[in-house]
């Protein structure tokens, strides 16, 4: 899914007014497409100490440091941009990314980023599918580590389903499909507080982090 960070570029900017920062913007997406991303962060850095509170500069800059495993300093960033803009659309989409791909994921705060942003993306762009993918698996991701509620599965459900509307030829439809279709028929009712599906491989974390947890 990294193609679609790429996709949203020209759609989440395009409506935002700034400073002339016309050259730096199109020289560091340009070496992000290259997949130069130290050279893109040092010409957004280069761009930032012109307009130090550029938003769309900040955000391009986050994108360069998740792609370069820069985690921590990439959310520092987006926690700057959304303390002053909290509905900037690409600093909560990056927000969801970072958490999404970092080394240990954190689903919930992903879950909770594109939740946000779920409300500002066009559902007739490219990307609206993109944002049901990715709500949709961080919640399955969660369903096999910590557990979901009646209403995250619900939400789970309706997320994935749209992105397959949406993406009918997508790799990983049959997969999806199956899923959800083992959800559906094996999901416990609403009296159960969270549901959470163990395997041979989580068993063994799950039952550690009982322990801990006691």
């Amino acid at each position: 899914m990294k193609k679609i960070v790429l996709l949203l570029l020209l759609v989440l900017f395009q409506t935002v007014s700034s400073q002339d920062i016309t050259v730096y913007l199109d020289q560091g997406n340009d070496l992000i497409s290259k997949n130069r991303f130290s050279d893109a962060e040092n010409t957004f850095r280069k761009g930032l100490k012109e307009d130090p509170e550029n938003p769309i500069l900040k955000s391009q800059l986050a994108l360069t440091l998740i792609n370069q495993d820069k985690n921590d300093i990439a959310e520092r960033i987006i926690d700057e941009v959304l303390a002053k803009q909290p509905n900037f659309t690409a600093a909560l989409w990056y927000g969801g990314i970072n958490n999404f791909s970092k080394n240990k994921p954190d689903f919930r705060k992903a879950v909770s980023y594109f939740e946000k942003a779920y409300q500002l993306i066009d559902p007739n762009s490219k990307q609206y599918f993109a944002v049901n993918y990715y709500i949709g698996k961080s919640y399955r991701k969660l369903l096999y580590t910590e557990g979901l509620t009646y209403e995250e599965v619900d939400r789970m459900l309706e997320t994935y389903k749209r992105y397959l509307e949406l993406q009918p030829d997508a790799e990983d439809h049959i997969d999806v499909k199956s899923f959800i279709k083992k959800v559906e028929e094996k999901r416990p009712g609403k009296n159960v507080g969270k549901w959470i599906i163990t395997t041979q491989q989580n068993i063994g974390e799950l039952i550690n982090k009982t322990k801990n947890e006691q």
